[in-house]
Order: structure tokens, then sequence, then C-alpha cells
């Protein structure tokens, strides 16, 4: 199984190919062009086609909205059009699922002026949750940019820690189970905030 993961959580965005549960590609780009400007051109300029993979991937945050709306959008429409199952993914899941840290792991990511965490026990993980000044005890676990974020006392720093690619191992994973996919009209950015 071929499966195209895109993620577009933050000013930088990434796009992986899995082929049978191994990443084959994966292209990183951290521009100050808009994500809608850079998605086309550099699928174009990698040689990518769409129409040859046989499931699609998608972030669902958290980070910046427009960002994420962009990417959902694009990979629902592309999965659509082709008719291929597609996935999404949670980037704070896949941070704690995926560094062996010690436990409680409390994967945590900067959006904005928010910051957005999980609590992962041996064998369970909370929902996503808004910090609002609360007491967190656990081991962090964060990208390099969020090192100065004052919330954790111990943490690891990921340099680079590349959502698309975990993400499309998940997508791999859970297509074994549920071969057909997810709803595509129930997939939307994670809101964990009210409107203003």
């Amino acid at each position: 199984m071929r499966i195209f993961s895109l993620d577009t959580s933050f000013s930088f965005f990434n796009f992986s190919v899995i082929e049978d549960g191994e990443v084959r590609l994966l292209h990183y780009l951290d521009s100050s062009r808009k994500t809608l400007e850079n998605l086309p051109k550099v699928l174009s300029d990698q040689g990518i086609d769409l129409s040859g993979f046989d499931a699609f991937a998608v972030s669902v945050g958290v980070g910046y909205l427009t960002s994420l709306r962009i990417g959902v959008t694009f990979m629902k429409t592309t999965a659509y059009l082709f008719k291929k199952p597609i996935v999404s993914f949670e980037n704070l899941y896949l941070l704690g699922r995926f560094t062996p840290a010690p436990y409680p792991r409390v994967p945590f990511l900067k959006v904005s002026t928010n910051i957005f965490y999980r609590v992962f026990e041996e064998g369970t993980y909370s929902k996503v949750r808004l910090h609002r000044g609360e007491e967190v005890k656990g081991y962090g676990v964060s990208l390099e940019k969020f090192r100065d974020v004052e919330f954790l006392k111990g943490a690891f720093y990921h340099p680079l820690f590349p959502f698309s690619a975990y993400g499309g191992i998940y997508a791999c994973e859970f297509l074994k189970e549920n071969p057909e996919g997810e709803n595509i009209f129930r997939i939307e950015p994670l809101y964990l905030k009210p409107p203003v």
C-alpha cells in the first residue's frame, strides 16, 4: 500500500510517501511563503502524482487553523476526487506515542500564545488539553523550537519530528483494520478554543 501523508500544522509543512509501512520519502519545508503557494509547486517539483496513491493521511492539528484548514481541505478533496481512503492524525498523539520517554509523558506544542498538551500514562492517554495555568506533572516532549516555553521542568525536544512520516505509519496501521478509511466528511481540524 502506498500512502501520501501531509502535515501543515505550523509555518513549516512536511509530506511523506509511505510504502508498505516504511517511509520512502520525507520532504520538509520551512518557508515564508504560504502553504497554499508552496504545496502545488513543491509537489510538482518532487514529481508527486497524487493519483498514484492507494490512500491519504492528513494532520488535523494542533496548529495554526488557516494552514490546517488548507491541508485538510486539500487532502479531503484529493481523496474524494480519486475515490481513495483517508485517515486523519493528531500531532500531540504522535509525539506521545512515538517518543520513548518516561511516563507520565506529556507531549506539548505552542500555538500562538497557547500551549496544548496530552498526558500519556502507560497504556492510556488524556484528551488534548489547553493549558490554563494548572500544574502538570510529567516528562515533556516537544519540538526544539518550543524549548523556551516555560511549561515543564524536564523535557525532551526533537530537533525535527516528521509528523507526516509518523502520521503515514499510523494511517498504514489504521487501514489494516479499517480499509475504507475515515468518513471524509467528518475530518476537521482540531478546534479547542471557542471562536472569538
